[in-house]
């Protein structure tokens, strides 16, 4: 009678567990789907032209056009449209043959976004989101850009690729839409790093200091770039998780153009 009574307690147990783990797989399947399906949605408020165009004018980030200039089909993005959704964007971030293709916002910490959509539905999926300490118009330095590495391969898992060559030289740039202009961003250097690293520095304390953790982030670099980025320009690194290691992150940084 004991034994009877043990063995229908661990059934009990068990099948506790399955359904308690089939109920945890069905939430977090439900939240990828929500987080998925509400950043598809936004993609009404971004366009692509079927190509470039070359009118020989003034681009709309200040430099002028001219030999040696990259084709690029820059993604127009109705800004005033996502600003009544939500006021905290400041960028739409994009690259080609990616699924990455976000709005970018900034809120008032680091923390805010990670659990809330853009339209600040609460999600594990978070936002993409620029770093508190940044200026919103990317004038700084260094600016930093975070996302999540979603199991689904939304948001900024895409990024981990860039851990192979041939990836990296099948999607070189890195294109940022804001309000006021288009910036474009060629990626020279993109390594695992561990949250202790210096990798997230904003404020540089020198050119010396600098243009010594530019050369450290080209050493460490998973794929080999031609991109020699110099002290006087301005860095954008994007930043999500990676799994080599605990807390391990990965870092991919570009030289904005």
């Amino acid at each position: 009678m004991k034994k009877k009574t043990l063995y229908t307690i661990l059934i009990l147990v068990f099948a506790g567990i399955f359904i308690l783990g089939a109920v945890q797989v069905y939430l977090q399947l439900r939240e990828y789907g929500e987080g998925e399906s509400s950043y598809t949605e936004m993609e009404q408020y971004v366009w692509v032209d079927e190509g470039p165009e070359d009118t020989g004018d003034e681009r709309q980030d200040g430099n002028q056009s001219g030999e040696g200039e990259p084709d690029i089909s820059w993604p127009a993005v109705d800004f005033d449209a996502l600003s009544e959704i939500n006021p905290d964007i400041v960028a739409w971030i994009y690259i080609e043959d990616t699924k990455i293709n976000y709005p970018v916002v900034q809120g008032r910490d680091n923390q805010y976004y990670l659990k809330r959509l853009f339209d600040g539905k609460w999600n594990s999926a978070g936002c993409i989101f620029l770093d508190i300490r940044n200026e919103p118009d990317f004038s700084d330095r260094h600016s930093i850009i975070y996302g999540h590495h979603m199991k689904n391969g939304t948001m900024f898992s895409g990024l981990t690729e860039y851990k192979k060559q041939e990836f990296y030289e099948g999607h070189p740039t890195i294109l940022l839409m804001t309000p006021e202009q288009n910036i474009r961003v060629e990626i020279f250097a993109g390594y695992v790093a561990s949250v202790g690293d210096n990798a997230w520095e904003i404020a540089m304390g020198s050119d010396v200091e600098f243009e010594n953790w530019l050369e450290e982030a080209k050493v460490r670099s998973c794929f080999k770039s031609e991109v020699a980025p110099a002290v006087t320009d301005r860095i954008v690194t994007l930043s999500t998780c990676s799994y080599e290691f605990d807390n391990a992150r990965f870092v991919l940084l570009g030289v904005i153009r």
